[in-house]
């Protein structure tokens, strides 16, 4: 673009051709001009907005669920003076590590209405810090439901996303999803045996006295290498 605008310039003498000045308006209005398709999704999120009200059981408390790896809470929120139960206990005895306590409490953080809530919740499968990811999950979806304003404060934090992240499994043939079993000096024998001597001789039984007599060489020689 920026060559054929110099080629331009340089033969700007030549009858017929619009002027420089026009053609760069005219590229720079069409990079400043939002996409159709941008358009429509910026109305279907503006109607979404829109559509989206408060969600309060009987008793006045918003809910929501929360997953993280094999863990699965359920939150509800109501406003309150800061209590905090986890499968009814309190939070700082549930969640002894500091750095849990505050994983949990960033939601709040992020909206400024920290210590306005009482937060009520179960949470079930997984360890500790699958159960802290999925707890705040839940709060985050329970503040969504209680008050639809706080949505663009939270989903910039990343706190309405569910983590799909979850342990590989393990593979046939491996120790571990990618680790491999150690490798033994018993096997680099038996691969010695399969590929470098004959079927004859294996047969035969000639080959183990030739094996013995490759132990001590095989055996002997790291550890004398070693001292």
């Amino acid at each position: 673009m920026i060559d054929s605008l110099i080629l331009l310039k340089d033969v700007s003498g030549v009858k017929g051709l619009p002027p420089l000045t026009e053609i760069e308006d005219k590229a720079i209005a069409r990079l400043n001009e939002a996409s159709p398709r941008v358009e429509v999704e910026r109305k279907k999120q503006e109607e979404a907005a829109k559509a989206r009200v408060r969600l309060v059981d009987e008793k006045g408390r918003a809910y929501g669920t929360g997953r993280r790896k094999c863990s699965i809470a359920r939150v509800w929120i109501k406003p309150g003076d800061g209590k905090f139960i986890v499968n009814e206990k309190q939070f700082d005895t549930y969640f002894p590590i500091l750095d849990h306590r505050a994983e949990l409490l960033r939601p709040f953080t992020v909206t400024k209405t920290l210590g306005l809530w009482d937060v009520n919740c179960t949470a079930q499968g997984g360890g500790v810090s699958g159960q802290v990811g999925a707890i705040r999950l839940g709060i985050s979806r329970a503040l969504q439901n209680w008050e639809p304003g706080l949505r663009p404060f939270l989903k910039a934090a990343g706190y309405l996303t569910r983590d799909p992240r979850v342990v590989e499994r393990k593979k046939p043939g491996k120790a571990k999803a990618r680790k491999s079993f150690q490798w033994v000096l018993v096997h680099l024998l038996l691969s010695a045996i399969w590929y470098c001597w004959p079927l004859s001789d294996v047969i035969s039984g000639s080959w183990i006295s030739t094996l013995y007599s490759l132990i001590p060489l095989l055996v002997l020689k790291p550890v004398a290498q070693e001292i």
